[in-house]
């Protein structure tokens, strides 16, 4: 906003200090001013008033307050401006003809307009503004356009209410005319009464503004109007029919309280942003209108003459009654870190324009907020007005003299961000999907509806229940993935959601993974099985999960795929943590991926409770590994695992790792398979020969033939 120096120190005759000086105190305490220029014989300040002040300082009579409360001047009441903020100032009204007999106003919107106030003045005489206000305005930015427009202006810049005139004549659809308009009389001859309506504009209607814009309006844009058409934009524009001109005898001038929202999409939506709107849009006391309106309209008496018709209208029903906020000194001392004393605050509270009152109970005060003043409603609004009056630069820089402790480490996160990194080390990528299925989803999973979760009040009903497992969802992010990549390996960790047989609703977080992949390598599920196993198995050992078991099981779940799925059992307690297993290619073929795909689901929070908090260090060996290759030929009903133990206990300690690298069954006996497996030998302490290694896979061969299996040779 720009500020005449020159009018602020109307209020505060010989007593301001100069522009510049000014300026730093209002940057200081208030505002930031970002520039200051002289113009003429004045100075012009360019103040960055915030919104949460807006209502109150986009005003002269604001930015003077302020100052006053700075500097502990007293503000005094300057020719057209009140002292205060409360109460009305006097016009001289015309003892005989009552605005009723001229003027009525009906407001339909009363949410979008609070408040409604107008007054008839007649006889008045259009001409330029004289000196005085011409280079007041034009100091501002304002151009000057007549004495009647310029004093509404000069009002909205003195109070920062805005305010507007019509042309009483030249509203249409009435019969209602002044008579002897040269002179103060005024009659009515029972002609039709004019009438004001604010109201929402009909679809298609039109207004032409003051600045010659064609409008178009719709059905969410406030208007003001006769009974005829649109005169003004509620709070943004006025318009050309009801516009005052060098003919104008008879105005209607009115001071109102608009909605701000209302007015901040109507400009938006028009695309005009004017004075008038910038203020309704952070919005104001509606107890300016009143005030604003009896400055514009004794403005306008002594610049234009007329007679003003006894009585305003004014549409509020309610009574202001000052609203108050109990704040504690030793709270606001507390809060804002620095001793200022009882006394100070009152002071300074008193000098913003709060009146303060002791309470009786809880040793505190009840600050009466002044009517402008909308940001005020907590204990910690007024703690800052004390604070940056006082001075935010007096308040010393002090490190806290609390005692620092490292929080508590919260296990969950760091443990589940550990898991992201290993599995993403394995080459999977982390999937983020909703808690939400269809019960298109639960049908094709063959899943028992009265089982699952239900959403009381679904947004669709794609998101009709709360997922059972993670699998649900990865499926459909290895359909979506595969439809512009050959592979797919993803992993999510998430909700899960289980209603008891007695009706609760029970959590649970877990961890999901899923391979597919397109083409040859996809044809292979006992590869891709044994693949995502090998992933599992990194997460288990990166983990210090020991003592995993495999065990095999015909699972009933209709998603696993019969006889080829696993459940993963710790043998330190003997509880179940999770699954692995082919998925079920029939749901496969629902889903719509063609392709094989493995998967994994496994317990967050019995993985966290089994996890060994210690990893034992053993350095990496200083000689090289002999790798070997065998492969055993076995019948098909013999599990992998069961190979594989009987291997790393005949290979002993020199047997780093075992890895099954093939499955074969092709071109064999009926019922049986080749596992092929490759051993990884090593020491610790010496470099192993080939005698040494030899003697080893003798030994196992002897350990494999009497399973009663074979070695391929």
């Amino acid at each position: 906003m720009r500020v005449s120096y020159k009018w602020l120190s109307e209020y505060m005759p010989g007593k301001l200090p100069p522009p510049q000086k000014l300026a730093e105190i209002l940057t200081m305490h208030s505002f930031e001013v970002e520039s200051v220029e002289k113009i003429g014989e004045d100075f012009v300040l360019d103040v960055k008033v915030l919104p949460n002040r807006a209502h109150d300082c986009l005003s002269h009579i604001g930015i003077a307050k302020e100052s006053g409360a700075i500097l502990k001047l007293k503000v005094q009441s300057s020719t057209f401006v009140p002292s205060s903020g409360r109460g009305k100032f006097k016009v001289k009204e015309s003892k005989k003809e009552k605005i009723g007999d001229f003027l009525k106003v009906e407001v339909k919107e009363l949410r979008l307009c609070s408040r409604y106030t107008a007054r008839v003045i007649s006889g008045v005489k259009v001409g330029p503004s004289p000196r005085w206000l011409k280079e007041r305005l034009e100091v501002l930015g304002q151009r000057s356009i007549n004495n009647i427009v310029d004093a509404t202006n000069y009002a909205m810049l003195a109070l920062g209410q805005p305010t507007h005139v019509f042309d009483l004549d030249k509203i249409k659809n009435t019969n209602f005319k002044f008579q002897n308009t040269n002179t103060k009389q005024i009659s009515n001859s029972k002609t039709q009464i004019p009438k004001i309506v604010v109201r929402k504009a009909k679809e298609g209607e039109k207004i032409i503004t003051l600045d010659n814009q064609e409008i178009k309006l719709d059905e969410s844009i406030l208007v003001i109007a006769d009974e005829a058409e649109p005169l003004a934009i509620a709070g943004v524009k006025g318009g050309k029919k009801a516009e005052v001109g060098a003919d104008t005898k008879n105005i209607i001038l009115e001071s109102a309280c608009f909605d701000s929202v209302s007015v901040r999409r109507t400009s938006k939506k028009i695309g005009l942003r004017t004075d008038a709107s910038a203020r309704f849009e952070n919005g104001i006391s509606s107890v300016l209108a009143p005030i604003a309106l009896d400055y514009a309209a004794s403005l306008i008496q002594q610049l234009a003459g007329g007679e003003i018709a006894k009585g305003a209208i004014d549409t509020n029903q309610k009574v202001y009654s000052p609203s108050a906020v109990f704040f504690n000194p030793v709270s606001i001392r507390k809060l804002i870190g620095v001793e200022i004393s009882d006394k100070e605050m009152l002071d300074i509270l008193k000098r913003l324009g709060f009146s303060v009152k002791k309470t009786v109970k809880n040793n505190g005060y009840l600050a009466g907020v002044s009517s402008e003043r909308l940001d005020i409603e907590t204990e910690a609004d007024i703690a800052e007005e004390i604070v940056r009056i006082y001075g935010l630069e007096k308040i010393s820089a002090s490190l806290p003299e609390e005692s620092l402790t490292a929080p508590k480490a919260n296990n969950e996160y760091i443990f589940a961000g550990k898991i992201r990194n290993i599995l993403a080390g394995c080459g999977f990528s982390e999937a983020y999907n909703r808690t939400f299925i269809s019960e298109r989803q639960a049908q094709d999973f063959g899943i028992d509806y009265q089982k699952l979760v239900t959403v009381a009040n679904p947004i669709s009903e794609e998101q009709k229940y709360l997922r059972p497992s993670l699998v649900l969802d990865l499926l459909s992010n290895v359909y979506e993935n595969m439809k512009h990549r050959k592979e797919a390996r993803l992993f999510e960790l998430g909700s899960i959601f289980v209603l008891r047989e007695n009706g609760a609703i029970s959590e649970h977080a877990n961890i999901g993974g899923i391979i597919s992949y397109k083409g040859e390598s996809g044809k292979n599920g006992a590869n891709l099985f044994y693949e995502l196993k090998g992933a599992v198995d990194m997460l288990f050992e990166q983990l210090g999960i020991n003592n995993v078991l495999y065990k095999s099981d015909i699972s009933s779940e209709y998603f696993w795929h019969k006889g080829r799925s696993a459940f993963i059992e710790i043998k330190a307690d003997g509880s179940i943590i999770g699954k692995i297993g082919e998925i079920n290619p029939v749901l496969l073929g629902k889903v719509g991926i063609k392709e094989r795909a493995a998967a994994f689901e496994l317990d967050f929070n019995k993985l966290l409770e089994l996890a060994g908090e210690k990893i034992i260090y053993r350095p990496i060996s200083k000689f090289p590994v002999v790798e070997r290759d065998i492969a055993v030929i076995v019948p098909s009903s013999v599990k992998v695992d069961d190979v594989q133990q009987v291997i790393e206990t005949a290979g002993g300690e020199l047997l780093m790792d075992s890895n099954l690298f093939d499955i074969y069954e092709e071109n064999l006996e009926a019922e049986r398979k080749s596992l092929a497996f490759h051993l990884i030998f090593q020491s610790q302490e010496r470099t192993l020969t080939d005698n040494e290694i030899n003697g080893i896979i003798d030994g196992l061969m002897k350990a494999i033939e009497t399973e009663g299996w074979e070695v391929r040779k």
